[in-house]
Order: structure tokens, then sequence, then C-alpha cells
């Protein structure tokens, strides 16, 4: 087991993606959904692993994730890779992860 597995095993199953819109740009959205709340600490947007099957979900503090985000993933790296391209293209980057 490499060191980055093991830390990655003492990590929060409940951890904020913190997000920003890129310098210089506007967040956009191709159906106007972006919720700027998130860019000023009203919304949050949750990684939660569920603890009976290990799959990772994104979920809002209020309200629903946009269809895209609606799924289930294996590893917390695969739905922050997701998360990663689903949100580049809308001008917004992970600033930072909470556990």
């Amino acid at each position: 087991m490499t060191q980055e597995q093991n830390s990655d095993k003492q990590r929060s199953s409940n951890r904020i993606l913190v997000l920003r819109p890129k310098e210089g740009t506007k967040a956009i959205s191709s159906t106007g959904l972006v919720d700027h709340r998130l860019f000023k600490s009203e919304n949050s947007l949750h990684a939660i692993m569920d603890e009976s099957t290990c799959l990772w979900r994104m979920k809002y503090e209020q309200g629903m994730v946009p269809s895209e985000l609606r799924q289930a993933f294996t590893s917390f790296k695969k739905l922050k890779d997701h998360a990663e391209r689903y949100y580049n293209a809308r001008n917004i980057e992970i600033k930072e992860v909470q556990d």
C-alpha cells in the first residue's frame, strides 16, 4: 500500500469541495444553473461516501446537484476527477478539499 493510499483511508468520508471561478473569468453554464452561493460559502458541495456500499456521491448542502454530477464513484479520486472536468468546462476550479 502506498503512502497516498494509506493517508486517503484516514481521511473523512464527508469532504467539502471548495469551488471558485477561475481567475479573470465568469462562471458559465449551458443552462444557467451555476449556484453562485458556492463561491460565497453560502452553499457547499460535499463528497460523501456511503458506508454500506463504499460508493462516493456528490451532494449540495442546499438544493440538488446537476444531473451530470448525480453518479456514484468507486473512489474519491474518480469523483474529484469527474467534478474537475465538469466544473472546468464552466470556468470553475476546485480550490481545495476540506475534510
